[in-house]
């Protein structure tokens, strides 16, 4: 079956690589502004929407994959950094703050089915020091994610705690929802091969 993830984010077409699915990247190149007065949940559902349904009527025979991430605390909606400077300054205001990330899933079929979730990720970063910042962005160069960190590699230093039903959500793309949705549309990369053997 044809599948396509409509995403330019290499982190989740790294994610989607490691489980072993077979897949094409498409990448939608939608509006990504957000609306007045929406909601950091709506949102990511809604541009996750959006990308799925603009590569799936582009390319009606495939399975088509999207996700968003939207990340936030008190003082408001996260960016991504662009450069060292700001990746410092923007990841030392995390110290001892909570950051909840929203991340948005809808996986589209040929004949129009949609799946969608939107699973919720909320981080306690210690206390660390602008020093240990500094060191943190010089090792992982986070300057292309959200809060200016990866918690794929060094992030979880500056970590108190995590919690969330998909720990791979915070990564961009939720896989334990991924895989169930792709299961229902019959796309599984565990089915044998050989159907006696089930």
């Amino acid at each position: 079956m044809n599948l396509i993830l409509a995403s330019k984010s290499p982190y989740r077409k790294h994610q989607l690589q490691s489980l072993g699915y077979s897949f094409t990247v498409v990448p939608a190149n939608i509006d990504e502004s957000r609306l007045r007065g929406e909601a950091p949940r709506q949102l990511a559902l809604r541009l996750a929407r959006e990308k799925a349904r603009k590569v799936s009527l582009e390319n009606p025979e495939a399975t088509v994959i999207g996700s968003d991430q939207v990340g936030f605390n008190d003082r408001g909606i996260l960016e991504k950094p662009g450069n060292n400077e700001r990746a410092v300054d923007q990841i030392s205001r995390l110290a001892g703050q909570v950051v909840t990330f929203e991340t948005a899933l809808v996986v589209r079929s040929p004949t129009e089915r949609e799946f969608f979730d939107t699973i919720t990720t909320t981080i306690g970063f210690r206390n660390f020091t602008r020093g240990e910042a500094e060191t943190y962005v010089g090792l992982d160069e986070p300057f292309d994610c959200v809060g200016a960190f990866k918690s794929e590699m060094h992030g979880p230093l500056l970590f108190e705690w995590v919690r969330s039903d998909d720990p791979s959500a915070l990564v961009g793309l939720p896989l334990i929802r991924t895989s169930d949705f792709l299961r229902e549309l019959g796309i599984n990369p565990l089915a044998p091969l050989d159907s006696n053997n089930r």
